[in-house]
């Protein structure tokens, strides 16, 4: 008599945390991959951990299209200028991600999005506008960091927040940017021989819709400002837990 099929505990781990992060993502504009990255490097390591959260934050990028009510107006000549800028640091960051120890991976992604999360607490609103070839710097940086960390967030929102564009326009911008960019990570993955799918990886998608849809509703029903702690809490939670992971 054969006894019921084991649990997979760590798919079970990894689908809750794609759909937390999907969840944050979209009560609060950010943190898919700051949450997702550290605690995925720290289970699967760097190469896994890259190439699920390039898949499950383009399932969420998917959604946020199709979940709006009018057309995306993302601004084209600012996704090709990061887009384009970002293929060497793309080159760059594939190599970083073939060449670093594990562990010093693991240490390296906590620092970016502790980083990270400093930045957002310290940033304050800014009507300051930056000269289009800033570009290049978010561009060359933000390909780094995704390819070798899928952090390549941070840069690009930093740049773009001091590109006069309206909230909407500057999520359309991102996500499309986001989307432009897929295709070129993964050659550049490929091409450094780091490109490497979780076997389980369809089971995720699920996870980044479900989250993706509840916190959409979350946003709609709630001020976004009253999730900025619990997702600044969350995030650091996940960067320290890292770090000190990796420091053992």
């Amino acid at each position: 008599m054969s006894g019921a099929p084991a649990v997979d505990w760590v798919l079970l781990a990894l689908w809750l945390l794609i759909f937390v992060s999907a969840t944050l993502q979209s009560v609060s504009g950010f943190g898919f991959a700051l949450l997702s990255a550290p605690i995925l490097t720290a289970v699967l390591g760097g190469p896994l951990a890259v190439s699920t959260v390039l898949i499950t934050g383009t399932a969420c990028d998917v959604a946020i299209l199709a979940m709006r009510r009018r057309l995306p107006r993302p601004v084209s000549g600012e996704v090709w200028r990061l887009a384009l800028w970002s293929v060497p640091g793309m080159a760059a960051g594939a190599v970083l991600l073939a060449q670093l120890p594990a562990r010093w991976l693991q240490v390296f992604v906590a620092l970016v999005v502790v980083a990270a999360v400093a930045m957002r607490v310290r940033s304050e609103p800014s009507k300051e506008t930056v000269p289009s070839t800033w570009a290049a710097g978010a561009g060359l940086t933000s390909g780094a960091l995704s390819t070798s960390t899928s952090l390549g967030g941070p840069p690009t929102v930093l740049y773009l927040s001091h590109r006069n564009l309206t909230p909407h326009v500057m999520r359309d911008t991102l996500v499309a940017l986001s989307l432009a960019r897929l295709p070129l990570s993964v050659i550049a993955l490929a091409a450094a021989g780091v490109w490497e799918v979780y076997p389980a990886w369809p089971l995720l998608i699920p996870a980044a819709l479900a989250g993706q849809v509840v916190g959409t509703r979350l946003f709609h029903r709630f001020a976004a400002s009253r999730y900025d702690k619990v997702v600044m809490a969350l995030l650091l939670v996940s960067a320290l837990s890292a770090f000190a992971a990796a420091t053992q």
